[in-house]
């Protein structure tokens, strides 16, 4: 009797637990066009900081492919410009790759008005 009281509490602890890990989902990094912009916006104002860039880089944007591509290219500039804060006012990349993002935040609010309509 008590072998059998056991394993039915083990079935009921072991469902109850795949019913919580079912229900409980995983949070979503979902960045949407506005911070991209922003993220942009402080990079070339010499106000982002490390950490703000390499959280940017660093999670792909699955919900959104064109805002994803950008992301990508960032990553791009960042091996090749990255020259960190303590060289330059704050600015994180060099005049180069400060270009680049200039132009980069430029086709992200191009497509920002397309998408509003």
């Amino acid at each position: 009797m008590v072998l059998l009281l056991s394993i039915v509490f083990s079935v009921v602890i072991c469902l109850a637990v795949l019913a919580v890990l079912m229900w409980v989902r995983t949070p979503l990094y979902r960045v949407s066009t506005e911070q991209v912009i922003r993220v942009l916006e402080l990079m070339l104002l010499g106000q982002a900081t490390e950490n703000d860039w390499r959280i940017f880089l660093g999670y792909p944007i699955r919900q959104e492919p064109f805002l994803d591509d950008i992301r990508h290219q960032c990553q791009l500039l960042d091996e090749e410009h990255f020259i960190g804060d303590s060289h330059t006012q704050g600015f994180l990349l060099d005049k180069a790759g400060r270009l680049r993002v200039a132009e980069l935040l430029e086709e992200v609010r191009r497509y920002q008005r397309q998408n509003r309509g």
